[in-house]
C-alpha cells in the first residue's frame, strides 16, 4: 500500500467536476483517496447510462493504460473528491514489483465485468443528501426520513445545523454542528465530518436551515450528491427567491437541487415548478401530517417514494384500458396500499389512465370508486332503457361531458403538479404513431386517451388526430421502462374476455343468434382489440395482476363497487409474490 502511495501523486477535484471524459485519450489510472466518483457512457447518443459509483480505495482508468489510451467511461466528481493518480510507467512499475497490487486489480475488475454483464439498469444512489429547510413545518421531513431509511436496513447519520431541539430520534446517529463555528471554520468542519461519517454508513443527510445563504451554505452543499429544496407551497415564492441566490452564488449546484413539496393534507396539488432554473427531476410531493397525529396514506407514500429514490430503486404501475372494468384497477391499488405498497410512477391508456389520473392525483382509491360510480351512472330512466348504460356512455363523448366532469376534480392543474408522475397513452391517426403525455393539462391528457374510436370523434390538436391509446398499446408498460423504471407491476382487466356478444354465447344455436346493435357492436369491438394488443406488449411487465372482469360489459360503470371488489380479490391473491419480488429489489451496497 505504501508503494502504491509513494508512486501517485494526489490530484483534488471539486464536486460536479469532470475527471475523465469518455473518448479522450489519457495513460493515467486513478485511485479514490476521499470522495465519491461517479461513472457513465454515453452510447450512441442516448441519454447517459450510469456505471456506478465508486469510493475510498476503489479504482478507475486502467484500462486505457491497458489497451489503447482511450478513456471508455466519463467519470465525474460527486462531491469534492481527492484522488491518487499513477501514470504508465508508474502502473507498469507497480504490477512488477508489488504482486499484490496486480491481484486486487485483476480481482476488480473480474467483479465489475460480473457485474456489467448484468442487464438491470443503475440509478442514482447519493449518499450524502443536503436538505435545505425553509421554515419549520418542513423541517418535520427529516426525521420520518431518516427514520424510513433506518427500517430499511441503512446506516444513518444526520448532521444538522439546527439550534432547536431534535424530534425523538429513531435507529440512527444525529450530530449536531457546534454553534459557535462560523464561515469557514464552520464549513471545513461540516465538509470534513460529512467525509468520515460518508466511509462508515449508508448514507448521510445533511440537514440545514437557509441560514449563511450569501457564503457557508453553498459552499457546505458543494460536499452534496443531491440537494433536496424542501417547500411549502404558500411560501414558494421566498423560497424560489433564495434558490436562486443559491444557484447565482455556487453555479455547480445545478442540475443537483430538487424541489421536494412538503405539503399539508387540504392540498391536493403543488403549484407549478418555476421556470427559469435547471432543476433536477423528478420533484417530489410529501403530505406531511402534523407532528402530533398519525401518519396519513399519502404521507408513508411520500417517504416511502424518498427512500426508494436513493436507493435507486423505481416501481412503476402499467393500467390498461377496458372501459368500465378499469374500476378494478382502483380495487387493487386498494389492496396494495393496505399492504403497504406504493409506486413512484404511473403509466395508463383509455380507463387506465383515467383511474391512473385519480392515484397520481393522491385520491383514495375507494374515494375514487365512489365518485367514479356518482358521476357515470345514468339517471334511472336512462338505465330501464335497452342497452340504456351504453347510450348514456356513448352521449357523454359525443357532447364532451367528460373534460367537465373531470375538471370538477383536477381543475387546471398539470400532469407534473400530480401527487407523482403519470403517463397517459393516445393515439395519433395522423402519424399512426402512439403519443405519450407525460406533461401539461392533466384532463386533457385523460380525454384523449379514453377517446374511443367511432364513438368518438378524433381531437384534433397541433397537427393531430387523437383517439384512445388502447388501439395501439393497452398496457403501457414499456412506457415505464422507458423512464427508467426497475420493476414493473402491470394490470390488465381485458386478459379475461368474456366469451359473449349480444347474449350469443359459443353454444348457442344459429337459429337462436340475436343481432347486436350499433353501440353494443362497436364497444365489443374496442374490447377485442384491447384484448389482442394486450397479449402483443406485455413483455416489459414484471408482475402481471389479471381481474376477473368477464361478468362486466364495457359500460357497467353502475356495477363499480363489485368491480373493485373483483381487483381487489386479484391483488390480494398475488400479494405474497409480490412483497418477496419488492424485497429483492433492494440491494444493500
Amino acid at each position: 500500500m505504501q508503494g502504491v502511495v509513494d508512486s501517485g501523486r494526489h490530484v483534488e477535484f471539486p464536486a460536479g467536476e469532470i475527471i475523465c471524459r469518455q473518448g479522450d485519450t489519457g495513460y493515467t489510472m486513478y485511485v479514490v483517496v476521499r470522495g465519491r466518483v461517479k461513472l457513465t457512457v454515453d452510447r450512441s447518443g442516448e441519454p447517459f447510462q450510469l456505471l456506478g459509483y465508486l469510493g475510498r480505495g476503489q479504482h478507475f482508468g486502467e484500462m486505457a493504460i491497458l489497451t489503447d489510451g482511450l478513456r471508455t467511461a466519463t467519470a465525474s466528481a460527486v462531491i469534492d473528491t481527492e484522488l491518487l493518480e499513477l501514470d504508465r510507467d508508474r502502473f507498469e512499475r507497480l504490477l512488477d514489483t508489488v504482486p499484490g497490487f496486480a491481484a486486487n486489480l485483476s480481482r476488480s475488475l473480474g467483479l465489475r465485468l460480473r457485474w456489467d454483464a448484468r442487464a438491470t439498469p443503475r440509478h442514482h444512489q447519493p449518499l450524502v443528501v443536503g436538505l435545505v429547510n425553509s421554515t419549520l413545518r418542513t423541517q418535520g421531513l427529516v426525521a420520518p426520513l431518516a427514520r424510513a431509511l433506518a427500517a430499511s436496513g441503512e446506516t444513518i447519520e444526520v448532521v444538522t445545523d439546527r439550534p432547536d431541539k431534535w424530534p425523538t430520534a429513531g435507529n440512527y446517529l444525529i450530530e449536531r454542528v457546534p454553534r459557535e463555528l462560523s464561515g469557514g471554520e464552520k464549513i471545513r468542519a461540516v465538509k470534513e465530518r460529512v467525509h468520515q461519517v460518508a466511509e462508515h454508513h449508508d448514507r448521510v443527510l445533511l440537514d440545514l436551515t437557509q441560514a449563511g445563504l450569501e457564503f457557508e451554505l453553498p459552499q457546505m452543499l458543494s460536499a452534496c450528491e443531491d440537494i433536496w429544496w424542501l417547500v411549502e407551497p404558500r411560501f414558494l415564492q421566498t423560497s424560489v427567491q433564495n434558490l436562486r441566490k443559491l444557484i447565482d452564488i455556487e453555479p455547480r449546484l445545478l442540475g443537483r437541487v430538487r424541489l421536494v413539496w412538503v405539503m399539508s393534507a387540504d392540498e391536493r396539488f403543488s403549484p407549478p415548478l418555476p421556470t427559469g432554473i435547471r432543476l433536477a427531476l423528478p420533484d417530489f410531493k410529501v403530505v406531511l401530517e402534523e407532528p402530533q397525529r398519525t401518519a396519513s396514506r399519502l404521507q408513508d407514500h411520500g417517504i416511502q417514494r424518498l427512500v426508494r429514490h436513493l436507493q435507486g430503486i423505481r416501481l412503476g404501475l402499467a393500467l390498461g384500458g377496458g372501459g368500465a372494468r378499469g374500476l378494478a384497477h382502483l380495487g387493487a391499488l386498494h389492496a396494495l396500499e393496505g399492504a403497504g405498497i406504493s409506486f413512484d410512477f404511473v403509466a395508463g391508456t383509455s380507463s387506465g389512465a383515467l383511474m391512473g389520473a385519480s392515484y397520481a392525483g393522491g385520491f383514495a382509491p375507494r374515494e375514487a370508486v365512489e365518485a367514479f360510480k356518482e358521476a357515470l351512472t345514468p339517471s334511472a330512466w336512462v338505465r330501464k332503457l335497452p342497452g340504456g348504460n351504453q347510450i348514456y356512455l356513448w352521449t357523454m363523448f359525443r357532447i364532451g361531458a367528460w373534460d367537465r366532469m373531470l375538471r370538477h376534480f383536477f381543475g387546471d392543474a398539470t400532469l407534473e403538479q400530480l401527487q407523482l408522475p403519470l403517463a397517459t397513452v393516445a393515439v395519433d391517426l395522423v402519424s399512426g404513431k402512439q403519443v405519450v403525455h407525460d406533461r401539461g393539462d392533466a384532463v386533457r391528457a385523460v380525454v384523449e386517451s379514453i377517446n374511443v374510436p367511432v364513438i368518438a370523434r378524433p381531437i384534433l390538436r397541433e397537427g393531430m388526430a387523437l383517439v384512445d391509446g388502447g388501439v395501439l398499446n393497452n398496457l403501457p408498460a414499456d412506457v415505464l421502462v422507458e423512464r427508467g423504471a426497475t420493476f414493473v407491476v402491470g394490470i390488465d382487466v381485458a386478459t379475461r374476455m368474456p366469451a359473449r356478444f349480444g347474449h350469443n354465447e359459443p353454444q348457442t344455436p344459429t337459429s337462436h343468434m340475436r343481432r347486436a346493435g350499433f353501440l353494443e357492436t362497436l364497444f365489443r369491438v374496442n374490447e377485442v382489440q384491447a384484448y389482442g394488443i394486450t397479449a402483443l406488449r406485455g413483455t416489459a411487465v414484471d408482475l402481471l395482476i389479471t381481474p376477473d372482469t368477464s361478468a362486466f360489459e364495457f359500460a357497467d360503470f353502475p356495477r363499480a363497487y363489485e368491480l373493485a371488489d373483483v381487483g381487489e380479490a386479484a391483488a390480494a391473491a398475488v400479494l405474497p409474490q409480490l412483497t418477496q419480488m419488492l424485497r429483492d429489489q433492494r440491494v444493500k451496497r
